[in-house]
């Protein structure tokens, strides 16, 4: 950090901060580095159903781990134009393009419940080394991961530029219980 900067507080400034770091990373090679550390990781080799994301710009491109060897059942998040609900679907059938720009499933995509879901691979702006998450503020991850199984690993995939020490959190929010960078796949604190 640069002498005399202000250390972000609030959940604002540190999506402020997040959001400028973010515009100088390599995330090709981030991307390639978190995908092998995934690859790696007993947690996803176990997992038989795997909840990963169709990426943003400047988010981490896991999407590629669908290609991969692993025998598992790939799912993605559905985002409804009005209401705050992610909802779960299948990955494989047509995509369309939200509102926002990214793909996601077709709203005839067969939906499953989170409940079902054995890893969650998890976006977010930066993360915590307690598993606490920021994103764009919606809470749409929060209110999914709520409905999680208490013993369904929720990844973080970040960057390690983006990992601090702690980020303000509220006791809505979801930690997650590892965090991936592209120096593999570590327990958060709290776990």
């Amino acid at each position: 950090s640069q002498a005399g900067a202000e250390i972000p507080t609030t959940k604002p400034e540190w999506r402020e901060w997040a959001k400028q770091r973010r515009a100088s990373l390599d995330w090709e090679s981030t991307s390639s580095a978190i995908r092998r550390g995934l690859l790696d990781w007993e947690g996803l080799a176990a997992a038989r159903t795997v909840l990963i994301y169709l990426p943003m710009a400047e988010e981490n491109n896991i999407k590629p781990l669908v290609e991969s060897a692993l025998e598992c059942r790939w799912l993605t998040t559905r985002t409804p134009r009005t209401g705050q609900v992610l909802t779960v679907h299948e990955l494989g059938g047509p995509l369309e393009v939200h509102p926002y720009g990214y793909l996601q499933p077709h709203q005839s995509a067969p939906e499953v419940h989170p409940f079902d879901v054995d890893a969650f691979l998890v976006p977010g702006l930066t993360f915590d080394l307690w598993g606490n998450r920021l994103g764009w503020g919606a809470g749409f991850y929060d209110r999914l991961l709520a409905m999680a199984r208490p013993d369904a690993p929720l990844v973080g995939i970040v960057p390690a530029d983006l990992v601090v020490d702690l980020l303000p959190a509220d006791v809505h929010d979801v930690p997650m219980t590892h965090l991936a960078t592209e120096e593999g796949v570590v327990e958060t604190a709290r776990r």
